[in-house]
C-alpha cells in the first residue's frame, strides 16, 4: 500500500532544479546503529539534508541521527518541500518482575515520544532562554618583613531555564525500535504539509465514500505487514478513492498474577488504558496536542589556592597567621540538570472513530489502533439521525419496594447466555 507525504515548506535557499516529487515512505528500511545507507546524491548541509530521491533523503537523515546516537532533528529537502523528522530515546531497567522490565520499558518509549514532540515545537516556534552568570574572584595577600603570602579564590555561578510552549497537528510516526542490547528505546515522528493538509482537508468533509469493510481491511493489513508501534499515529491512503484514514495507536502493559481472576482483571485495564491512549493519538493527531518542555541547570565552580591560613578563620587577624609548607590548591564543581515534558490532549472525537484491539505474540502488551475516516464518520452520523426523533413509550410508575436482602444462591438456574458472533461482515 502506497503511504505518500509531501515535506514541510521553510525559509531555505535550496536548488530549483530538483524534480519535484512526494515523500513516499513505503518499503522503506528502518535505520539501524552502524547500517550502511545508500546516499545517492544526497548532500548534508548541517541538519538538512537535500536530495532528488525523497526515499534515500529520509533514509540518510533517519541514519545520521541513529548513527550520532543522540536525540536531535534533520530537515529533509526534495522538490515538493522539506519533511521534519525528530527521533527522541530513553533508557529503561530489567528487573525480576517482568511487570516491572514491562512497566519501565513502556515508560521509556513514553519520555522519548515526548522529547521528539518537544524538538518538533521547539524547530517550528523557537524556545525561551533565561540564563544568570556569575563570576567571583578574590585575593588575599599579606606582605612581612620576612614572607609574603597569598589566598587567591574564583567562584562561578550559573543558572540557566529554557522552556518550549506550542502546539502541534498532523504528525506521524516513522519509526520505532527498541535496542534491547543497550536497554534503550527510540522513537521517530516526522511532519510534512501532506499530513497536516490531509487531516485538515479531511476531517468532517466526505469527498469519496469507501466502504467500511475496505476500510477496516486495510488497517489490518497494514497492522500485519508492518511494525505496531506502542504510541503516535499514521496517515493510510485508500488506494482506489484516495480516502485518507487517519490512525491512532495506544498501548498498554499487560500485568501478570498467579489468581485467575486478578489476571482478567488485569487484562481489562490494560485494554481500556490501551483504548484510552490511541483515542488520546488519534486526537493529538486530529487536533493537536499542547507542548510542554522545561528544561534547566545550576553549576557551581569553586577553585582556590592557599598559601597560609588564619589562626582565628572568624578574626582574619593578618597578625595571626600560619604559613603552609606547600600551595594548597582546591577545585570542586556541581552540577545540577532538569527536565520537564508534558502534552495535554483535550477535545472531543469526531464520530464513527472505530477501535481494533491486538495482542502482541507473547501477551505481554495489548495494543489498540482508533481509525478515523471522513466515511465512518458519515455513516456514523446518518445512524444517528435515523435514530433520532423516535418516540419513547411511557413508564409505568406502578410498583412495589425491592428487597435488598438476600437470594444468593450458588445452585441457582443459570442459562448461558448469547455467545457467538454478531454481524455478518457483509453487512458491516
Amino acid at each position: 500500500m502506497k503511504r505518500t507525504m509531501i515535506g514541510m515548506a521553510v525559509l531555505l535557499g535550496l536548488s530549483t532544479q530538483v524534480q519535484a516529487q512526494d515523500f513516499d515512505l513505503t518499503d522503506m528500511a528502518p535505520a539501524r546503529p552502524g547500517q550502511s545507507v545508500d546516499s545517492g546524491d544526497t548532500v548534508t548541509d548541517g541538519n538538512v539534508v537535500v536530495g532528488s530521491n525523497e526515499n534515500q533523503a529520509v533514509a540518510v537523515a533517519h541514519q545520521q541521527l541513529v548513527d550520532n546516537n543522540e536525540d536531535g532533528i534533520r530537515l529533509i529537502q526534495v522538490g515538493s518541500g522539506t519533511g521534519i523528522l525528530s527521533i527522541g530515546s530513553a533508557f529503561y531497567q530489567t528487573y525480576d518482575n517482568l511487570n516491572a522490565t514491562l512497566l519501565s520499558k513502556r515508560a521509556a518509549y513514553n519520555q522519548a515520544a515526548l522529547i521528539a514532540k518537544r524538538q518538533l515545537v521547539s524547530n517550528m516556534k523557537g524556545s525561551d532562554v533565561m540564563c544568570d552568570n556569575l563570576a567571583k574572584v578574590t585575593m588575599d595577600y599579606i606582605d612581612t618583613g620576612t614572607d609574603s603570602v597569598g589566598n587567591e579564590s574564583s567562584q562561578m555561578r550559573e543558572r540557566c531555564v529554557e522552556s518550549v510552549n506550542g502546539s502541534i497537528a498532523g504528525y506521524v510516526t516513522y519509526d520505532v525500535y527498541d535496542q534491547v542490547d543497550e536497554n534503550m528505546v527510540r522513537i521517530s515522528f516526522i511532519s510534512t504539509p501532506k499530513t497536516r493538509s490531509q487531516i485538515r482537508q479531511n476531517t468532517g468533509a466526505v469527498a469519496v465514500t469507501t466502504d467500511p469493510n475496505d476500510i477496516f481491511r486495510q488497517v489490518l493489513q497494514d497492522v500485519k505487514t508492518g511494525v505496531l508501534p506502542p504510541m503516535g499515529a499514521k496517515v493510510l491512503t485508500h488506494p482506489e478513492t484516495d480516502e485518507v484514514y487517519v490512525m491512532g495507536y495506544g498501548s498498554s502493559i499487560v500485568r501478570k498474577n498467579d489468581n485467575p481472576r486478578m489476571s482478567k482483571r488485569l487484562k481489562d485495564v490494560a485494554k481500556r488504558q490501551s483504548e484510552t491512549r490511541a483515542r488520546a493519538a488519534l486526537l493529538g493527531t486530529l487536533q493537536g496536542e499542547e507542548v510542554y518542555w522545561q528544561g534547566s541547570f545550576s553549576e557551581d565552580q569553586f577553585e582556590s589556592t592557599q598559601q597560609f591560613e588564619y589562626t582565628d578563620p572568624n578574626l582574619e587577624d593578618p597578625e595571626q597567621v600560619k604559613k603552609l609548607d606547600n600551595d594548597r590548591v582546591q577545585f570542586l564543581n556541581q552540577v545540577k540538570a532538569t527536565d520537564e515534558y508534558q502534552s495535554v490532549t483535550r477535545g472531543q472525537l469526531p464520530a464513527g472513530v472505530n477501535s481494533n484491539n491486538f495482542l502482541s505474540d507473547d501477551g505481554n502488551w495489548h495494543y489498540t489502533v482508533a481509525v478515523y475516516s471522513p466515511s465512518l464518520e458519515a455513516t456514523a452520523n446518518q445512524a444517528k439521525r435515523e435514530m433520532e426523533g423516535r418516540g419513547s413509550s411511557q413508564k409505568d410508575s406502578s410498583g412495589r419496594s425491592i428487597n435488598v436482602y438476600g437470594g444468593q444462591n450458588d445452585q441457582a438456574e443459570n442459562p448461558q447466555g448469547a455467545s457467538g458472533k454478531v454481524s455478518d461482515d457483509d453487512n458491516l
